[in-house]
C-alpha cells in the first residue's frame, strides 16, 4: 500500500502541473485569437467604410455602374470583416459577461454588412440602372403607371433583406458595449435603416403606381389644399377642395370648391370617442376642421364623407398639399401672371397665403383668384418643365404632402411610407401641433422654433425628455392696416391676436409629466388619444409677442419605430436639425 501511495504521488503532481498550465492556456488561446481578430478588424474597417461610402454615393447619384464596382469591393471587404467575427472562440465569447457585450455587436455588424451587400445592393446593381429609386418623372403631362414594372423583383428582394438586417441591428443590446464599438455600430444601423426606407418606398411605389395612377382604370381624388395662414395640425385649414382624375397616368382637374361650399352645419361622419372628446363634433361639421387631428388618414376619411355628401359622387382617395409644397413641385417654372400678380415658385406661398388678401377686400374675390391660380399652376405642373420629382420628395419629407386611398390594400402599403401622414398610430415620434382658434388668417405671421433636450436618466434606463416650442408673432405693422379677414375683425378674439390650441403628444410609451410656459409651471389639460399621452394648452400672442412652451415627458416603455419629432408645418419652413432631434430621442444612456 505504501508503494502504491508513493507511485501515485508523483503522478498527481504531474497532472496538477498539466492542469495549472492547461487552464491559463485554454483561457489565453481564445483571448489571443480574439485579440488577433480584433487587430484584423481594426485594419479592415477603413477598407469596409470606404467601400460602403462608395456604394452610398453611387446610390445617391443613381449610378448603377458605380454601384456595381462599389458592391464588388464591398463584398470583398464584408467577407474579410465577417470572417474575423466567426469561429469557436467567438461562440465561446458570446457566453462570457462583458466580453459578449463587445463581440455580439461586431458579429451582427459583420453578418449584416455581408447580407446587405450581396442580398440587397448587388441585385439593385444588376438591375441595370437605379431609376427605380427615383420618383417617376412626368413627361408630356403623363406619369407612366408601369414605370417600375421591370424593377419589382430586385426591389422586393432588396427591401426584404434591408428590413431584416435593419431589425437585426436594432435589436442588439448596446447597454454594456464600449463607445469604440457602440458609436460605429450606431452609424451602421442608421445607414442601413435609411437605405431600407429608400428601397422600401420604391418597392411600395412599384406595387401602387399601376392602380393609383389609373393604369387599371380611371381614378378620382379629392385634393384638399391646406391654407397655412389658419393653422391646423397638418398645416392649415382645407381652404379649397379640387377634384382630380387620373387615367393611364394623365391628370385632369375637375370641379373646384371652396371649403365653405361643402358645409351644411350638420355632422358629415361618425367620430371616435377620443376624437369627439378632444376635437368636438366640429371636426365632422366643418370642412375646415377635418384636420383638427394629426392623423391624416382620419382627416381624409372625414373629408371623403363631406365630398360624398356635397357632390353626390365618391372619390378613390384624398390628397393633401399646401402652397409651400406646391412651390417645391413647381421649382424651375417660368414666372406667370395671374390676374395681374406675378407668381414664381419662390413667391407662390406668399402670394396665396398673404398677398392675395391684401389685393382683394372681398373673400369671394380671393376665392376666385384661388380657382384661377389652381388652373394656371396645374398647367405648369403637367407641362413637365418643373422639378416635380424633387418637389415631391421635399414635400413628403416636410410633411406637406399626404395621400390616403379608400382601397384597403393600397392604404396598407401607403401606411408603410411617410406619404401616409400617419402619426397617432405610428411609432415613437413625439408631436407638437397647432389648431388655430382666431378665426382669421393672422397665422401667416407666426413662426416657430423647436428643440429636444436629450434623455435624462430617472429610473435605470427610463429616459425623460423635454420638448421646447417657441411661437413668435412676427407682424410688425399697424393692426388697423390689416385686411379684416386677416386680422379677424375682432369677431372671435381681439384684432391681430393669434390664439391657438397647442397639442403635445408624448412619444409612444411615454407620458407627459409637466408643462412650462416662459419658464413658469402651467396648467394644462391632460388626455389620451388612442393610447398616446396628450397635453393641451392655449397659446395667445399679440403682434411682437413670443411664447416658449416646454413639455416634459418620461419614457415608461421602449418605443418601436423611428424616434423623432413632428410639428405643424406653417407658412415658412423652420431650420431644424432633424438628425439632432432623432439622436436626442434615441439617447437612453444613463
Amino acid at each position: 500500500m505504501a508503494t502504491v501511495a508513493t507511485q501515485d504521488g508523483p503522478r498527481r503532481r504531474v497532472w496538477l502541473r498539466w492542469v495549472l498550465v492547461a487552464v491559463p492556456v485554454a483561457f489565453l488561446v481564445p483571448v489571443g485569437l480574439l485579440a488577433w481578430d480584433g487587430y484584423a478588424l481594426v485594419s479592415s474597417v477603413d477598407e469596409l467604410q470606404a467601400s460602403a461610402t462608395d456604394a452610398q454615393v453611387a446610390l445617391s447619384e443613381r449610378d448603377a455602374e458605380g454601384l456595381s464596382t462599389a458592391v464588388s469591393a464591398l463584398n470583398s471587404s464584408a467577407d474579410h470583416f465577417a470572417a474575423h467575427t466567426e469561429g469557436w472562440h467567438w461562440s465561446l465569447a458570446a457566453h462570457i459577461p462583458w466580453v459578449r457585450d463587445q463581440t455580439v455587436p461586431l458579429q451582427q455588424a459583420g453578418s449584416s454588412v455581408r447580407a446587405v451587400s450581396s442580398g440587397a445592393l448587388q441585385p439593385l446593381a444588376q438591375a441595370g440602372n437605379l431609376t427605380a429609386l427615383e420618383a417617376p418623372p412626368m413627361e408630356n403631362g403623363r406619369v407612366d403607371p408601369y414605370f417600375l414594372a421591370d424593377f419589382e423583383q430586385p426591389l422586393s428582394q432588396a427591401s426584404a433583406v434591408l428590413a431584416s438586417e435593419s431589425q437585426a441591428l436594432r435589436t442588439v443590446d448596446l447597454s454594456g458595449t464600449v463607445p469604440a464599438i457602440q458609436d460605429p455600430f450606431g452609424g451602421l444601423e442608421a445607414d442601413i435603416s435609411h437605405l431600407a426606407d429608400v428601397v422600401r418606398s420604391a418597392d411600395i411605389a412599384a406595387r401602387l403606381l399601376p392602380s393609383m395612377l389609373g393604369g387599371e382604370g380611371q381614378r378620382t381624388y379629392a385634393v384638399m389644399v391646406q391654407n397655412n395662414a389658419e393653422p391646423r395640425t397638418s398645416g392649415g385649414i382645407p381652404g379649397a377642395v379640387i377634384e382630380l382624375t387620373v387615367e393611364d397616368g394623365r391628370f385632369h382637374l375637375g370641379e373646384y370648391m371652396s371649403a365653405g361650399a361643402l358645409n351644411t352645419g350638420t355632422v358629415a361622419a361618425d367620430l371616435t370617442a377620443d376624437e369627439q372628446r378632444i376635437f368636438t363634433d366640429k371636426m365632422a361639421t366643418y370642412v375646415q376642421d377635418v384636420n383638427f387631428t394629426p392623423e391624416f388618414p382620419r382627416a381624409a376619411q372625414v373629408m371623403r364623407s363631406f365630398w360624398q355628401r356635397g357632390t353626390g359622387a365618391d372619390v378613390d382617395g384624398v390628397v393633401s398639399i399646401d402652397p409651400v409644397a406646391m412651390g417645391y413641385l413647381l421649382n424651375g417654372m417660368e414666372p406667370i401672371e395671374i390676374d395681374g400678380v406675378t407668381v414664381t415658385s419662390e413667391n407662390l406661398a406668399q402670394v396665396l397665403l398673404s398677398d392675395v388678401y391684401w389685393k382683394y377686400d372681398d373673400p369671394a374675390q380671393s376665392d376666385a383668384f384661388f380657382a384661377l391660380a389652381a388652373t394656371e399652376l396645374f398647367a405648369q405642373l403637367v407641362d413637365g418643365g418643373t422639378d416635380v420629382v424633387g418637389g415631391v420628395e421635399t414635400a413628403v419629407a416636410h410633411r406637406r404632402l399626404a395621400v390616403w386611398s379608400a382601397d384597403p390594400r393600397e392604404q396598407e402599403l401607403l401606411s408603410q411610407t411617410s406619404l401616409a401622414g400617419e402619426f397617432v398610430t405610428d411609432g415613437a415620434a413625439a408631436g407638437v401641433f397647432l389648431n388655430d382658434a382666431s378665426g382669421s388668417k393672422i397665422g401667416y405671421y407666426v413662426d416657430q422654433q423647436v428643440k429636444v433636450w436629450p434623455a435624462r436618466c430617472v429610473d435605470g434606463r427610463v429616459g425623460a425628455r423635454d420638448v421646447e416650442v417657441t411661437l413668435t408673432h412676427t407682424y410688425d405693422g399697424q393692426v388697423a392696416d390689416l385686411p379684416w379677414y386677416v386680422s379677424g375683425g375682432g369677431v372671435h378674439v381681439p384684432e391681430g391676436q393669434f390664439v391657438s390650441n397647442v397639442l403635445f403628444y408624448a412619444p409612444t410609451g411615454a407620458v407627459v409629466t409637466g408643462v412650462k410656459v416662459n419658464d413658469e409651471p402651467a396648467l394644462y389639460s391632460a388626455d389620451t388619444h388612442q393610447g398616446r399621452s396628450l397635453a393641451r394648452i392655449r397659446a395667445d400672442l399679440s403682434p411682437g409677442d413670443s411664447t416658449t412652451f416646454v413639455f416634459s415627458t418620461e419614457q415608461q416603455a421602449v418605443p418601436e419605430g423611428n424616434a423623432g419629432l413632428v410639428w405643424t408645418p406653417l407658412a415658412r419652413d423652420i431650420a431644424v436639425d432633424r438628425e439632432e432631434i432623432s439622436r436626442a430621442f434615441d439617447n437612453s444612456t444613463c
